[in-house]
């Protein structure tokens, strides 16, 4: 048995799948493509599958990092061909290797948000980022109950580039990702039109990658 670090490109309608049915989808396609998984004991085993930071809804991926382990001689290359022979449009594995780092040293995801010039221009998406008076209510947990916690968004953008074409307006950008802290770039722009008091909706969004806290990619 050995472990299998799989990165997957989740691009197009398939961005409005849910996490818990990537799972499935997945799943499927691991039985599909006969991929010797090993199996959890216990009453109700199931294939070991550890998707490592679930994606938002209508957020697209180019290098989302699943863990498997597989049982047997099937190599990461031939791993990768018979899934991409049965994974759904839009859903590619892009590459296969031996893990290097562990989950837990995901500290930040890098992404591209495109919008329209007509909704933002480029001038007032600077002002709004570089204000330190953006915040977005996220949820979370007080005395082991779920709260709503309004949270300072400005205190936690790491870096941004912010440029603008006739076709759209883009937001290069490195929010907190991992298990301590995680801000998506759908709250950033939330917290954006809360500031300029209007709905600013992404044309697209994408995690390009996933960063340790060097800002290295995570591998």
């Amino acid at each position: 048995m050995y472990e299998l670090r799989l990165f997957f490109s989740k691009r197009g309608r398939i961005k409005y799948v849910s996490h818990l049915d990537m799972f499935r989808i997945l799943q499927r396609a691991v039985r599909r493509a006969e991929i010797p998984l090993w199996y959890t004991e216990g009453f109700n085993p199931h294939p070991y599958i550890s998707f490592l930071l679930a994606l938002s809804l209508t957020v697209e991926g180019e290098l989302e990092p699943v863990d498997i382990r597989i049982v047997g001689e099937t190599y990461p290359e031939e791993v990768k061909n018979r899934l991409n022979a049965v994974l759904p449009e839009g859903l590619r594995v892009e590459k296969a290797a031996t893990p290097v780092l562990k989950p837990a040293q995901i500290a930040y995801g890098a992404y591209i948000v495109t919008l329209d010039p007509q909704e933002i221009t480029a001038e007032e998406l600077t002002r709004a980022l570089s204000s330190g008076k953006l915040v977005c209510e996220k949820s979370g947990k007080k005395n082991g109950k779920k709260v709503i916690k309004t949270v300072n968004v400005s205190e936690h953008i790491r870096s941004y580039q912010v440029s603008q074409t006739e076709k759209d307006v883009r937001l290069d950008v490195i929010l907190p990702a991992g298990s301590v802290f995680n801000l998506n770039p759908l709250q950033l722009m939330e917290a954006v039109s809360a500031f300029l008091g209007r709905t600013v909706t992404p044309d697209r969004c994408v995690r390009t990658a996933l960063l340790t806290e060097e800002l290295s990619e995570f591998q």
